[in-house]
């Protein structure tokens, strides 16, 4: 009977790594019938643009969706936001309209992305809001000073950093958090395949060490559940990441 099971549990489980495959490669065809929009007049900077973030194709979705996230967790005009690994601006450009005049600021390692970003801010007539982006290799501790924030959000790059790069973001992020201020971020979820596969070398931390690791960077963490709530697009395997909200101890 154990002999039977196990060989019931080995055949699920071939079953299951052939169906990921299967879906592994329509999403690369889905990828590369989108990528014929860069030869179309009017789509080409869009997918430029989505190309240096993706997934292709979920551009505007994703821009409601890191807004939905701020909002609901108290976002308003007048608070102050930093935005890290702010990109050219797919979530930054709702941010900017959002805030009062000078209440934002991005930072990005890429300077193509900041390139993009800027003429983001140009081309949707936001220069007046007086953005602050700034090209940095410490997420902006170097360049930030003393300056703090209402609220600071890192969308979808903590499985990008090893532990002493987090605890590095997560130290500079207690520093520039107003005592009353809200850090959020979000973490590979339970039921991502990544945690099984480890199919893109993502740095997978677990609810239980991620809040580690906040704890001795002085930040309580409360989990948030599944980002798909917030309207993250439930077509994508990333809606099963988990909304973190980090405060100051």
């Amino acid at each position: 009977m154990v002999q039977f099971m196990n060989c019931q549990i080995e055949v699920w489980m071939t079953q299951n790594k052939y169906l990921h495959r299967c879906k592994r490669f329509l999403m690369k065809c889905r990828r590369e019938v989108y990528g014929a929009r860069r030869f179309i007049p009017g789509l080409s900077e869009r997918h430029k643009m989505e190309k240096m973030v993706g997934p292709l194709g979920f551009w505007d979705q994703l821009q409601q969706y890191q807004l939905n996230v701020l909002k609901r967790h108290g976002m308003q005009s007048y608070h102050s936001l930093l935005d890290i690994g702010c990109g050219p601006l797919q979530g930054g450009v709702a941010f900017i309209r959002y805030l009062d005049r000078g209440n934002y600021t991005g930072v990005d390692i890429d300077p193509e992305k900041l390139e993009v970003a800027y003429l983001q801010v140009q081309r949707n007539s936001l220069a007046h809001k007086n953005p602050l982006l700034i090209q940095s290799g410490s997420f902006g501790e170097d360049e930030l000073g003393k300056k703090t924030f209402d609220f600071i959000w890192v969308s979808q790059m903590m499985y990008y950093l090893d532990e002493s790069m987090l605890t590095t973001l997560l130290k500079f992020g207690r520093r520039c958090l107003h005592d009353n201020g809200l850090f959020l971020c979000d973490i590979v979820g339970p039921k991502h395949y990544e945690c099984s596969t480890n199919e893109h070398g993502w740095y997978v931390y677990t609810l239980e060490s991620f809040s580690q690791i906040a704890e001795k960077c002085g930040l309580s963490v409360t989990d948030e559940g599944e980002i798909e709530k917030y309207g993250y697009p439930s077509r994508l395997s990333l809606k099963t990441n988990h909304l973190q909200s980090l405060q100051k101890n």
